[in-house]
């Protein structure tokens, strides 16, 4: 562990942290930045963050002051700044461009792969992007006026400009030069040559080490792979990332409504996208926003969860005047309310448990709509053969408590057909949802959770009316 007082121990050669103690390791460099700006030892601090590796750094630096956030990149080369700003939050990249010189962070921009660049100055304020991109270099704004045009959820919005196409006709020697006349960034992330027909369509692949091992003079069409993967401008990041998964792709060509090649997506973008997906659902399991994610403001939060929060109170309160309406069987038999919160509680406990199973299902590709039959049949055997066995634990339990047999007996079918009929919503509403194109996700959490309460009192007071004397 570092000392507060001391400078954590570096080398040349120790560009990364322990992987079994990351976070302590972020947070005492954190603590280390912190004390260096303090006391003004802005060339160690540089030194000390030159050595770092990129998504170390970014870490660090997070909780930070926005000053010091900026002091430190503006400490930074400008390769390790674009990679850091890359990172930052929208919130302290808005602070930012309050905080450091416009052509400053222009520098940096122009340092940064083209989609990324393009995703942070995506996010600003519409005058602070004009701003920037006219501080900009002409060919980098050009690539990120581009792809500004695509939206952020597309396979167009996703894409980078860097990647390297030859025509089929040229020699390997031809495409050798070519990857020798990239710039050192643009060839971090270069794993194929594209092969392209005169009309720009993508026609074959090359990986480099398949080129290195080629006699010069051969021609590209001879060694490179036909036929390549690749998507519309227009797909969904979703199934985009989905495409990427199923097939195992490293990289993966994006083409025009012409199918000219016009960028590609490497897998680390999918990684954000799954990332930015599962954020979302799981916001939506929890019945809050994806706003909240990252924010610190307590006002902000409150304003995301209130809506679900106010729609769960509506719920219960119709739950409340369903109770009222069945006031006469409940003051006959004051027993029905001591069931009342296991009956909703296990009506919402399947419910939730059942959509989420289908949602991550829908989400992953496991579950799809041609097959939307065989999951809900297969949810509802379950859900007879969990939900038998706890009715008939339930009707021992009942017996044994309130002695009243009847009462047992409605207690039993209740939670049967409750369970039953909450498997059944759990399901078919995430799958009807999905194949009308809105989120599955949303079906679940408070809203589910509070259909199933509604649910299960009218399926309990219900029988109670009909059964009990």
């Amino acid at each position: 562990m570092v000392e507060r007082d001391e400078t954590p121990e570096t080398t040349a050669d120790e560009h990364y942290f322990d992987p079994s103690n990351l976070e302590e390791q972020w947070h005492d460099y954190a603590h280390l930045f912190e004390k260096l700006l303090e006391e003004g030892r802005e060339g160690e601090l540089s030194e000390t963050a030159s050595d770092l590796a990129p998504g170390d750094l970014s870490e660090i630096v997070k909780p930070l002051s926005v000053d010091d956030t900026a002091r430190v990149i503006q400490l930074l080369p400008l390769d390790l700044a674009a990679d850091v700003l890359s990172e930052i939050d929208k919130r302290s990249v808005d602070a930012l461009m309050q905080l450091m010189d416009i052509e400053a962070i222009a520098d940096i921009v122009e340092d940064m792969p083209s989609d990324e660049a393009t995703d942070l100055i995506g996010d600003l304020e519409e005058y602070q992007a004009e701003k920037l991109l006219a501080a900009i270099e002409a060919e980098d704004r050009d690539e990120i006026t581009e792809l500004l045009q695509y939206s952020r959820d597309t396979a167009g919005g996703l894409m980078a400009k860097e990647f390297i196409a030859v025509a089929e006709d040229e020699t390997c020697l031809h495409a050798v030069k070519t990857v020798r006349g990239l710039d050192e960034d643009d060839r971090e992330d270069l794993h194929f040559i594209f092969v392209v027909d005169r009309d720009q369509r993508p026609v074959g692949r090359i990986p480099l080490v398949e080129l290195l091992m080629q006699p010069w003079s051969t021609p590209v069409r001879d060694v490179m792979e036909p036929d390549p993967q690749y998507v519309s401008v227009g797909l969904d990041q979703e199934q985009v990332a989905q495409y990427v998964r199923t097939h195992d792709l490293v990289t993966l060509p994006v083409v025009d409504d012409e199918e000219r090649l016009v960028g590609v997506i490497s897998a680390d973008d999918v990684l954000d996208v799954m990332e930015d997906e599962a954020t979302e659902d799981y916001s939506m399991l929890a019945g809050t926003s994806s706003e909240e994610f990252g924010e610190t403001s307590p006002l902000i939060i409150a304003r995301a969860r209130l809506p679900w929060l106010m729609g769960a109170l509506i719920g219960q309160v119709a739950c409340v005047l369903m109770m009222q309406h069945f006031e006469a069987e409940i003051a006959t038999t004051v027993a029905l309310t001591f069931f009342i919160p296991a009956i909703m509680a296990m009506g919402g406990n399947t419910g939730i448990q059942t959509s989420s199973v289908v949602v991550r299902g829908l989400a992953t590709g496991e579950v799809d709509r041609f097959h939307i039959t065989r999951y809900v049949g297969r949810e509802l055997v379950t859900a007879v053969m969990t939900g038998g066995l706890i009715s008939v634990v339930l009707f021992a339990i009942a017996g044994l408590v309130v002695g009243n047999l009847d009462l047992a007996l409605v207690l039993t079918l209740s939670m049967f057909a409750v369970i039953l009929c909450a498997a059944l919503v759990g399901t078919s509403i995430p799958l009807m949802l999905h194949k009308f194109g809105i989120d599955p996700a949303i079906a679940t959490g408070p809203f589910i959770t509070t259909s199933n309460d509604m649910l299960a009192i009218l399926i309990y007071l219900s029988m109670a009316s009909l059964m009990l004397p």
